[in-house]
Formats: structure tokens, sequence, C-alpha cells
């Protein structure tokens, strides 16, 4: 991992990265801790601890707010597309190698546009989340491929390398372990946006002044 850097201020496109204000469910004002290699457009807004690794792509009006049950960790090469929005509800935590997040997000997994996700939440490597995907304090396995328009709640957890069609609800347990594996058509669909996305966030930074 590169430098990381602890900011905290209003940037000039309208990014925001600010400490959370103190409240019970979040009572230490945490300022984020974003990687130097990680990328933020215009008018997006991250705030409280919420750690950002490298080579992450947050995209245009995007919202991260780690102001109930921090921290959140997002994930090396993980991008979250334009108007994404990133919750966690108060007081409530997945668990990750001993230590409690609202959200957990591993390497490697594309939330696409207008994604709303709600912690308690984790979401494991190589992951697709679609257009307009909803999920609400849910486990996700890793590989797996939540396609356009599908709703996860309740608590639900989806093993590794599983499929929700589009438009797909799962809130009951015995839905999540029906669910099929990934097609072989979609196998590579995240690999791909991963990939694309590395080089688009890296020429954002070198060619434009849209993100720092």
């Amino acid at each position: 991992m590169i430098a990381m850097h602890k900011l905290s201020g209003i940037y000039p496109l309208q990014q925001i990265l600010y400490r959370n204000p103190p409240v019970r469910e979040a009572p230490l004002p945490v300022e984020p801790t974003v990687s130097l290699n990680a990328v933020v457009a215009a008018n997006s807004i991250v705030i409280g601890d919420v750690t950002v690794e490298d080579d992450v792509f947050i995209g245009f009006h995007t919202v991260i707010r780690a102001d109930a049950s921090p921290p959140y960790y997002i994930g090396p090469r993980t991008n979250i597309q334009d108007f994404a929005m990133i919750h966690a509800h108060p007081g409530e935590f997945v668990e990750w190698e001993g230590r409690r997040y609202g959200v957990y997000i591993e390497s490697d997994v594309s939330i696409l546009h207008h994604g709303s996700l709600h912690g308690p939440l984790f979401v494991g490597r190589g992951t697709f989340v679609g257009l307009r995907v909803s999920i609400s304090a849910a486990t996700i396995g890793r590989h797996c491929v939540v396609m356009h328009g599908a709703v996860v709640a309740d608590g639900v957890r989806i093993a590794d390398n599983r499929f929700v069609e589009p438009g797909r609800t799962v809130w009951t347990q015995e839905q999540a372990d029906a669910l099929p594996e990934v097609p072989e058509r979609y196998k590579t669909l995240n690999a791909d946006i991963v990939d694309y996305y590395c080089r688009l966030g890296k020429a954002y930074k070198a060619s434009t002044p849209l993100a720092f």
C-alpha cells in the first residue's frame, strides 16, 4: 500500500472529505484515510472513519457516509460509480478478522451507478453489483454477480460465486441458499470493469481537472 492521507476539507471540485460529527453511535470525530493513489471525482462526499485503499475509483456525486457504525473499509481496485450511496444502520456491524465494521468491501469490487448499499454489510472480493441495486444488512460472498435492479436484504448471507438475476429480491436465507452459480457468460464481467476503472482513474488524474 502506498502512502495514505487523513483528509478533511472541501476541495476545489466540491469533493467533501470530512470528519464525522460526534453522536452516540460514532462518538469520535475521525477523518477519512484515503490512498494517494485513489481517485475521488467531483461532487463526491466521504464522511468519517472510512479507509479508501489503492486504485479505488469514487465516481461523481457519490456519497460514503460513516456517521453511524464506523469504521468503513473500501478495498483496493474497487470502483464505486456515479450517484452511489454507502451508509450503515446505527449500532449494527459485521465482523471481519476480529474487528467490527459498519461496511467492509474487499478488493476488486464494482458498484455501478445509483447503487445503494446499507450496512451492516460485507461484500467479497471480485463481486459485481449492478445498476440501481439495493443491498441492506447482508453478506455477499466473493465473485458474485448481483444484476441490475436487484434487492438483497434482511441479513441474508450469499455464498461465493452466486448469481442474482436482474430485478430479483432476496430477503430470506432460503432464497439466498437457492441462488445459482454465476453463468459462464458473466464470469469475466467484473474483472473487465475493474480493469477499465483502474485505467480510467489514472487517466482522470493525469489528463483532467475532474478528480484528485
